[in-house]
């Protein structure tokens, strides 16, 4: 040891250090090089000096080198960690002490990353090494979220203070909407970089949420972002991989459920019913072959509704028929988000039962026992508990201006998706395709004709009321950018592509015309919906073997054949598409398809009134499953359609006979 307490450092010469053998240190010559008589050479050596003290010679350069860039890297990270300390520090809304978490327990934190909203300023442009917002992009966006994505089908974020939540919000949940956002519009903000944004947002978003997911995080903003998420891949033609953050979000939501604190105020109350029904809406809509979502008593509330639009001021309560009006004194009005919710659940219902029947199991409909008759029985106990006050004949949708519907959206989104369902779900449930083809398979059973009379009549019914409110909205001019929307009319239009090869002109070209627009709601959603173009091209598809069909036969034939797996495509889409799956381009048939074509008689009568000669010739058979096909009411007056017009239009005979 030197004077100054520091350890003396000595250096071996060259041919010691070869050899590894100990150096006596002598200079310019050790002991051990004479006496061996070879040359003894001592290299320079680097030296590092920490805090004034000299340190030992290192024994390899190359040790030096990674030694260097650890203390670099290290440095990096010290610096980055400071950085995000003083970003949370400057913004306290998305600390972790604001999401109740425990310091005890890091790992259940909410991620914040540094993406802040800044002031209103555009001149810097979107990178993702600063990715802070500002305020007016965010509220581009959340305008984008209000017109074209809230109640098209979820009520997932309440547009009250929908930006400051955002704000607020860790950037697990501003990235996953902002990635969803993304695909509705832009802003100058991104400059041609939106694709690079929308993968940054999606990474980011995915990233954070799957990790917390698959710890068990059940806080609210990771399952809303599991939500926004999984319409971002629905957009994206990824089914596969929406049913798997479906099915992430759903456990989480049950889990949530089980943890849950009692005590809460109003507005959490709000959020929490918001992303439950989210949640189950997702399940039963995208999700309902294979989810089966629990049927707990403790539900919460359904979320608040908006306020019921002003009457109209042509409306005179006289003016509807007795027979028909209902006193709402005993019906407890639960808002048009509950019956919005409770229809999407019998859809769901619907899309499990046609799923089976799919797959085989088939049973006999007309049994009070049969999933046919149960559904049929919750849809008249759905029906009977909606007010009469959010009827179609007391709202007088289609005589109300745009810009009216516009102001009161919040009302009318799910309104219209309550009546969509309440038709196009019937109509599906008595679809001909399944009772006369599907049902009967290779069993032979002998079928009820007045069960087969009572669906045809159904079905046509309840299309025309779905191919109605298209031309509504056609008239109208208001957009829908509902999938589920999408969904309930392309699997509706295969009622009427059955119907145009009916005997009856008024039927067949009513059917006709009805396809037409079914196209081309269908194309205008595709731009918003890719995976709905799959729809249009299918249904485009069996237009094409329709015509092929009618051409063939000019002078009108009842027996048509097809490709099932066509229907089934409208009716129950499968969650993975492959390319073998894919229905002839053209054609009734395809080459090396295993299976074959079904063959179906076009009728509307199944059951034959009894009818004179006489008056056979005088009124010619009008069955009852034509009503909505041939009998066309004034559209001024479609809301106030009375049962004795209806009526009036069925030959008396056969009414009688019904009756009797």
């Amino acid at each position: 040891m030197s004077m100054t307490g520091e350890p003396k450092s000595r250096q071996a010469c060259e041919p010691c250090r070869r050899k590894k053998s100990k150096c006596p240190g002598e200079r310019p010559v050790c002991s051990f090089c004479q006496r061996l008589n070879q040359q003894c050479v001592y290299l320079p050596r680097e030296k590092t000096k920490v805090a004034g003290s000299t340190t030992r010679v290192t024994k390899s350069p190359s040790k030096d080198r990674v030694r260097a860039l650890e203390s670099q890297v290290n440095d990096i990270y010290h610096i980055l960690n400071s950085l995000s300390n003083r970003n949370n520090a400057e913004t306290p809304q998305v600390s972790t002490a604001r999401m109740g978490e425990s310091p005890e327990h890091p790992s259940t934190e909410v991620p914040n990353r540094p993406t802040r909203i800044r002031s209103s300023d555009t001149s810097s442009p979107f990178t993702p090494s600063h990715p802070e917002l500002p305020v007016e992009v965010l509220d581009h966006f959340v305008e984008i979220y209000r017109q074209r994505i809230h109640f098209q089908p979820l009520p997932l974020l309440n547009l009250n203070g929908l930006r400051s939540h955002l704000a607020a919000s860790s950037s697990l949940l501003l990235h996953s909407f902002l990635a969803l956002a993304l695909h509705f519009g832009s802003h100058e903000f991104y400059r041609g970089r939106e694709q690079e944004a929308l993968q940054f947002y999606t990474r980011s978003a995915e990233d954070a949420t799957m990790r917390l997911a698959a710890e068990g995080i059940s806080k609210l903003e990771v399952i809303e972002s599991l939500c926004l998420l999984a319409m971002k891949d629905l957009i994206g033609q990824k089914p596969a991989r929406a049913w798997m953050t479906i099915g992430t979000a759903s456990r989480l939501n049950a889990l949530r459920g089980l943890t849950r604190n009692s005590s809460s105020d109003g507005q959490t109350d709000d959020r929490s019913a918001r992303c439950h029904w989210s949640v189950f809406i997702l399940e039963r809509v995208f999700s309902s072959q294979v989810l089966d979502p629990s049927t707990s008593q403790d539900m919460p509330d359904y979320p608040l509704s908006a306020p019921l639009p002003s009457s109209f001021s042509t409306y005179r309560d006289e003016s509807f028929p007795p027979d028909l009006h209902v006193s709402d004194e005993f019906i407890t009005d639960l808002g048009i988000n509950a019956y919005h919710i409770d229809m999407i659940s019998l859809w769901g219902n619907l899309m499990r039962y046609l799923h089976g029947i799919r797959f085989g199991r088939v049973e006999t409909p007309w049994l009070p026992e049969s999933t046919h008759a149960k559904l049929t029985v919750k849809f008249y106990e759905c029906e009977a508990q909606i007010p009469q006050k959010h009827l179609l004949r007391n709202l007088h949708f289609s005589k109300r201006s745009r810009d009216e519907i516009m102001q009161q959206q919040e009302y009318w989104r799910p309104w219209l998706t309550m009546q969509m369902l309440s038709h196009a779900s019937p109509a599906i449930l008595n679809h001909p395709f399944i009772h006369i083809v599907a049902m009967r398979g290779n069993r032979s059973v002998p079928q009820s004709r007045l069960f087969l009379q009572q669906t045809v009549d159904l079905a046509l019914f309840h299309s025309g009321w779905v191919f109605q409110f298209l031309k509504f909205f056609e008239n109208l001019q208001y957009d829908i950018n509902d999938p589920l929307i999408g969904h309930a009319v392309a699997a509706t239009a295969t009622i009427p592509w059955i119907f145009q090869f009916a005997r009856d002109p008024r039927v067949s070209k009513k059917a006709y015309d009805d396809i037409g627009r079914c196209e081309r709601f269908l194309n205008r959603l595709s731009y918003t919906w890719p995976h709905i173009s799959r729809k249009l091209e299918i249904l485009q598809r069996l237009q094409y073997v329709a015509k092929e069909k009618l051409r063939e036969a000019p002078g009108g034939s009842t027996m048509i054949s097809f490709q099932p797996q066509m229907f089934w495509e409208l009716l129950d889409p499968k969650v993975c598409q492959l390319p073998q799956d894919d229905p002839p381009s053209q054609g009734g048939t395809s080459q090396g398809s295993s299976v074959p074509d079904a063959r179906m008689r076009v009728t509307t009568q199944f059951v034959h009134p009894l009818l004179d000669e006489q008056t056979e010739q005088q009124h010619p058979p009008n069955p009852a499953g034509d009503a909505m096909y041939s009998f066309v009411p004034n559209p001024e007056g479609l809301e106030q359609v009375c049962l004795d017009e209806i009526f009036a239009h069925f030959p008396r005979d056969e009414f009688d006979w019904l009756q009797g």
